[in-house]
């Protein structure tokens, strides 16, 4: 049975499921190799207003209140392949973060 990531690439899911270039290989997803955060279309932690829950980065859901994100790129697998990724976080997140 394939499970699909959403919001993810086919690339991403490909490995996902276990199908590499040259036949199937272990079913586990692709690992973060590398996370840029000072490259084209990256920004630090802004505020902005959750409307709906959104998931932090400690795994929390929250909605209804004043929160930051921050947008990067990471390098999956081999570092071929790049996706940007927000992240959301309260004041704590960021504290610990820098």
């Amino acid at each position: 049975m394939m499970s699909i990531a959403l919001g993810r690439s086919i690339d991403y899911n490909m490995s996902f499921n276990g199908f590499e270039k040259f036949g199937p290989s272990t079913f586990k997803p692709m690992e973060i190799t590398e996370r840029i955060y000072d490259g084209c279309d990256c920004y630090s932690w802004r505020s902005v207003f959750a409307f709906w829950p959104v998931k932090t980065v400690r795994g929390k859901y929250v909605w209804f209140r004043k929160i930051y994100k921050r947008k990067f790129w990471v390098v999956w697998g081999a570092g071929f392949h790049m996706e940007p990724v927000v992240e959301y976080g309260d004041l704590f997140d960021i504290i610990k973060d820098e």
